[in-house]
């Protein structure tokens, strides 16, 4: 992947006039967003700049060990910032309450790997066939002439192998193992990432999802699956959203499932839900009915509701996305 030149150009340009940047990211942080966010913070810092990483949430446990994640805020520590840079979103309104801090400064660029929605920004270096946000701005590290950290290289990488399910997926491409290698040689902890990703789970969490395979159900000849989760199950388990990482793949890897989702009431009245699909079943589809979005293949929204309610408004949106492909 080579970024545009003419791209790479407007964003020195940017660079260039300012002095304190804002970087924010999405609601729920998942590895892409907050590698991309801390990868690209010291690499402004490399240039001199005054940085501050906002996010509506703090790290989830499992990405705690992130490279300066306790850099990450809610709110800026001063003012006068004269340049935002969104990254691994395509909509505006899932920066959630930092959404306002990037609203007022007078110039914005953003950086992502989503189908976009919206347009924001004065300069948009968007490529929606890249498997995650920090592989792009990897790319723009080399081209802008920046050193890949051992703590930068460790923060992209994350990125990388979360977006891409520890290269499981199929938007795996040979960009993003090629360029996880150049990572590795720069010191990327491999080691730590995988094993605090993927390879940690709370007791809690054990507890949580055999009940949501044992509740589990099916639809349109099993090719259909789902589970929910009452915010009762959550207590009984004495579980938080956090442990619901990876739950709707375990639905999704039975062989009959071409879509799954999990709904999970960690608050009461509050539902999360997490769409995956296989091949060609765009759930992103399904999730923008109901204010979500996301990739084609792994989405989500979230339902002010009832939890019966919305397991009827989703398993119907589910349906007739199968029907229609």
């Amino acid at each position: 992947m080579r970024i545009d030149n003419s791209l790479v150009a407007a964003f020195e340009a940017q660079l260039a006039q300012a002095s304190r940047i804002l970087i924010g990211t999405h609601l729920n942080p998942d590895g892409d967003a907050l590698g991309s966010a801390l990868g690209l913070a010291e690499f402004l810092e490399q240039r001199g700049k005054h940085v501050e990483v906002l996010c509506h949430h703090s790290a989830p446990r499992n990405l705690k060990w992130l490279p300066n994640v306790d850099r990450v805020q809610q709110e800026p520590s001063g003012e006068g910032y004269d340049l935002g840079i969104i990254v691994d979103l395509d909509s505006i309104e899932r920066l959630g309450n930092v959404g306002p801090y990037f609203e007022t400064l007078p110039t914005l660029t953003v950086i992502d790997h989503h189908v976009p929605h919206q347009a924001p920004g004065d300069v948009r270096i968007i490529d929606v066939t890249a498997a995650a946000t920090a592989l792009i701005l990897t790319h723009l590290v080399q081209q802008m002439g920046g050193t890949l950290t051992a703590s930068m290289s460790t923060c992209f990488y994350t990125g990388i192998v979360t977006d891409t399910g520890s290269f499981r997926f199929r938007n795996t491409s040979p960009d993003a193992l090629s360029t996880s290698a150049i990572l590795l040689e720069n010191g990327a902890d491999l080691e730590t990432a995988s094993q605090r990703i993927f390879q940690s789970k709370q007791l809690s969490s054990a507890r949580l999802l055999g009940h949501a395979l044992e509740t589990m159900k099916l639809d349109m000849d099993e090719r259909l699956a789902w589970s929910c989760l009452s915010f009762r199950d959550f207590e009984w388990a004495k579980a938080t959203d956090e442990d619901t990482e990876g739950f709707v793949n375990e639905l999704l890897s039975i062989d009959t499932v071409q879509v799954a989702a999990i709904l999970r009431e960690a608050k009461p009245g509050k539902i999360r839900v997490s769409i995956r699909s296989r091949a060609g079943f765009d759930v992103a589809a399904v999730a923008r009915e109901f204010g979500g979005g996301g990739h084609k293949n792994a989405a989500g929204c979230t339902f002010e509701t009832d939890l019966t309610d919305a397991e009827v408004q989703i398993v119907e949106g589910m349906r007739r996305c199968l029907a229609s492909s």
